[in-house]
């Protein structure tokens, strides 16, 4: 029996034993740092790393390793949160290195930590100490960083070496370590570091953005807060990732006090301006005064931990934030039950940005309700998420506002024309009384006056027709005379040559039968071209015109094709492979068409080439004729579009002058220009510009009228 008992005793402190020495190689086993480092290695996530509370903060190195020996150090849970405490926290970790000579960095965060020292171990057995914190200034840090870095110098011939950390901190003490190689640090750095500071520069930016619709819309406040907003914001944010540590040139301490003041005008920022965005005011009177009051007393709190007149309180801190979220998330849940939807947008962000606050505050006072995280730990897509829904909220105040003061400007101006009327009616009023007293008097010297300049302006109109008339007859029979004489010159020769029936005609008659359609075509141009004018002006009259689905580039083809029948001159036609579709009158089209072409190949050397081309846009369809002539002097391009104009009196080139003018007529008429581009020696392009035809536009128009 009692054999049986020693056995069972034996048995239970050789389990114990095996449970003890389990627990204790738990916190002490030695991580094996790989061989190459392919990326930085988050010590916290490989559970390399225990702990141990220092209630005292009294224990030094040579008591902490005897601690450790002890084994009195816990591991450490991931997203660990030691809340605001007044404790020691020593960390221990050991790293198994290569056999190599690498240099490695530790990577400690946050960058809040006030007192961070590391111990390393040294050849000679002993342990070296690098202290570091925001209450040191970051000029002393070995590698300015807005996080703690430590250079590790790691002894080769012992490949295990265990270090120590101690922490102190006025702040929430939390603890990332993360073990890097100097060059994969470097490079795995630069693109996080550049998207903080878009993310900072977007957010100063819409700061800038509201603060500018302030000074316009200076009646709502709503856009100053939201500036406020978002500069305070970035503000605390760059506190809480150490970059207004390493770029400010104040005191480390001042440094902190700032950093520690800037919760609390946060928080006051945050109330006031969710509780303006809600209209707490309006629809919760009784909670907006307690708001105010509450904003009031953290911008206190602020302005004297900022001061450094009064200390610094966490607990003080985290009531005053809980209660700050725990106010707003009451009245969002009130808008949204009593149906204000329209606050929607707010309400999510507010949920978004500020809700994960809950779980972290509740874990600073040993609350482990929810997710673990930490403030460094807490994804940034909440807080862009929650950025992007409180920017379209203001977007659409200021859309509102915008509206409404448009709207008030409109009323400004219909009040202001019609006091301008009455005034006006007024005016008129007394003027007439004035005019019927003196209109017995002057009636009889104003109706001969008025029937003076009635005989004077029939006849100098009866003059001007009769001069108008005199010179189109001239220059009709002229411009007919010159075809009407080539046509009988040709149709004489060709009965001479008719008369002689053995010669051969073959290579006489086709040229001489060119000359004929060239001098018809042109008579028929001249016609075209008068009885366009009288066209014209019945489309302007309303009487309109007949319009159908054209193809532009058809148009030009038929139209070179027509030109080279009875013309030796080249002309190049580069059209589009897709329809130019426009809504054209077609008689009016082609007479622009052969305008352009007729004038290129009139106004160019017989050896040169003139191109036609058409292309388009999304609205536009164009049409260009080019050519490599003398060109046209630019005081003169705007001139030859009009009546009876033509180029410095050109004698050996017949013209009317009114084809240009016909021409930019008919484009305007169909809702489109015609242009030109000349440059002196280098020839000239006329462009016409007509709307393009789209059947899906036109019907998506039709719908909408």
């Amino acid at each position: 029996m009692q054999t049986r008992v020693s056995r069972l005793l034996i048995k239970l402190l050789l389990r114990l034993f095996i449970t003890l020495l389990l627990m204790h190689s738990s916190v002490g086993f030695a991580f094996q740092v790989p061989h190459p480092m392919q990326k930085g290695i988050n010590l916290e996530t490989t559970g390399a790393i225990s702990y141990f509370r220092d209630a005292s903060g009294s224990l030094t190195l040579q008591d902490i390793i005897a601690k450790d020996k002890a084994g009195s150090f816990k591991p450490l849970p991931q997203y660990w949160n030691a809340g605001y405490t007044a404790d020691t926290i020593w960390m221990k970790f050991t790293l198994d290195f290569p056999a190599t000579d690498n240099k490695y960095w530790l990577e400690i965060s946050p960058a809040t930590l006030d007192d961070i020292v590391l111990y390393s171990p040294q050849q000679s057995h002993g342990y070296s100490r690098i202290q570091m914190g925001d209450h040191y200034p970051a000029s002393e840090r070995p590698i300015l960083h807005h996080n703690f870095i430590f250079p590790l110098s790691p002894d080769p011939a012992h490949s295990a070496q265990t270090y120590y950390v101690r922490l102190k901190s006025t702040n929430t003490i939390t603890f990332q370590a993360t073990l890097w190689q100097p060059h994969i640090f470097v490079s795995d750095h630069s693109r996080p570091d550049n998207l903080v500071g878009a993310y900072y520069g977007v957010r100063l930016f819409l700061a800038l953005f509201a603060f500018i619709l302030w000074l316009w819309l200076r009646h709502n406040s709503i856009f100053i807060l939201y500036a406020l907003y978002q500069c305070i914001v970035c503000s605390a944010q760059a506190f809480i990732g150490g970059m207004a540590q390493i770029t400010l040139p104040i005191a480390p301490l001042t440094i902190d006090a700032l950093q520690k003041s800037t919760n609390f005008l946060l928080m006051a920022t945050v109330l006031f301006f969710y509780a303006s965005l809600f209209q707490l005011k309006q629809f919760l009177p009784g909670i907006f005064r307690l708001i105010q009051g509450l904003t009031i007393l953290e911008l206190v709190i602020f302005a004297g931990i900022a001061t450094q007149i009064l200390p610094f309180s966490g607990l003080m801190a985290n009531i005053l934030a809980l209660l700050n979220i725990a106010i707003l998330i009451y009245c969002s849940i009130w808008l949204i039950y009593h149906k204000h939807f329209d606050f929607l947008l707010y309400v999510l962000a507010l949920w978004a940005g500020f809700g994960a606050y809950v779980f972290i505050i509740l874990q600073n006072f040993g609350i482990d309700i929810g997710p673990p995280t930490t403030m460094v730990n807490l994804p940034i897509a909440w807080s862009l998420l929650s950025l992007i829904l409180v920017t379209l909220g203001i977007i659409n105040i200021a859309k509102k506002e915008t509206e409404k003061k448009l709207q008030a400007k409109e009323l400004a101006l219909e009040l202001s024309q019609e006091s301008k009327r009455i005034l006006d009616q007024r005016v008129h009023e007394r003027t007439q009384q004035l005019a019927l007293i003196n209109s017995k008097l002057n009636e009889e010297i104003t109706e001969r006056q008025a029937l003076q300049t009635m005989l004077e302006d029939s006849l100098q109109k009866k003059r001007e027709l009769i001069q108008a008339q005199h010179d189109f007859f001239a220059m009709a029979s002229h411009e007919f005379r010159t075809p009407l004489a080539i046509i009988d010159t040709t149709s004489q020769r060709l009965a001479l040559l008719q008369s002689q029936p053995g010669l051969d005609t073959s290579n006489i008659l086709a040229p001489a039968l060119r000359k004929i359609r060239r001098s018809s075509q042109r008579m028929s141009r001249i016609i075209d071209n008068f009885l366009s004018t009288d066209k014209i002006e019945a489309i302007q009259a309303n009487d309109g015109f007949s319009q159908k689905i054209l193809n532009l580039a058809q148009l030009a083809k038929i139209s070179v094709e027509h030109y080279q029948d009875f013309s030796d001159r080249h002309i190049t036609l580069e059209l589009i492979s897709d329809p130019a579709n426009v809504l054209v009158d077609q008689y009016l089209i082609n007479l622009v068409i052969s305008n352009l072409i007729d004038n290129a190949l009139k106004y160019s050397p017989s050896d040169s080439n003139v191109i036609v081309r058409v292309f388009q846009g999304q609205h536009y369809c164009h049409l260009e004729v080019q050519d490599f002539g003398e060109g046209i002097a630019p005081e003169l391009q705007n001139k030859i579009f009009e009546k009876y104009v033509r180029i410095n009196d050109n004698t050996t080139v017949h013209g009317t002058g009114l084809g240009l003018h016909v021409a930019r007529s008919i484009a305007e008429n169909h809702r489109g220009q015609l242009i030109v581009r000349s440059t002196v020696g280098d020839g000239s392009c006329f462009r016409l510009t007509l709307p393009r035809y789209n059947d899906e536009i036109t019907s998506k128009k039709n719908g909408a009228q």
